[in-house]
């Protein structure tokens, strides 16, 4: 039980750390290393790939204040992106990804495009972890995907295995189904 807690404060050190290193960095900065994780880019798609992603991101804040009400998820959506409009202006993107090329974060490749650095790739790696390998290889985002879920779905069993029994009783049908469809998971995979 103390590994656990001990494993949650960890867990929220580190997640102030990040906040810290992204407010460091600045918003347009983050924005431009993360669309830039994706793959090379010139700098009229370094904009259209930052208002891509903003849109997804106000569609999942907006669903969650659907789906949860109250304004909360408005507040902290509004908080969050105050520094970058949905999509930049050439007049904030170019002379930050010059800045950005002379501070080592990135490079200007042959085609005129951008890519990250040893050093952009080293931020990303930290600010996001696993999306990237250290040494900047990518990672398969499906398989990281699962892997985050099943170490979910884990902590979760890890937590109902500690609750009494007699409250658990009247849940068994539907423990039981879990317990069958993730039996039948498992029976369809193939053999390694």
């Amino acid at each position: 039980m103390w590994d656990e807690w001990r494993d949650k404060w960890d867990n929220w050190r580190n997640i102030h750390e990040k906040i810290d290193k992204l407010n460091k960095l600045g918003g347009l900065r983050v924005w431009i290393l993360h669309v830039l994780d994706h793959g090379p880019k010139n700098g009229v798609e370094v904009m259209d790939a930052i208002q891509e992603h903003y849109d997804i991101v106000n569609d999942i804040y907006q669903k969650r204040r659907q789906q949860f009400g109250g304004d909360h998820y408005g507040q902290h959506f509004h908080r969050t992106m105050r520094r970058v409009p949905c999509r930049p202006s050439p007049g904030s993107v170019y002379p930050m990804l010059k800045k950005m090329v002379d501070e080592g974060l990135i490079e200007k490749i042959e085609d005129g495009k951008y890519d990250l650095t040893e050093e952009g790739r080293e931020i990303i790696f930290d600010l996001f972890g696993g999306l990237r390998g250290p040494e900047g290889q990518q990672m398969d985002r499906g398989n990281f995907v699962v892997e985050n879920v099943l170490r979910e779905i884990s902590s979760y069993v890890a937590f109902m295995e500690d609750i009494r029994k007699e409250k658990l009783a009247p849940h068994k049908e539907i423990i039981g189904e879990l317990g069958e469809r993730l039996k039948k998971m498992e029976e369809s995979l193939p053999d390694e």
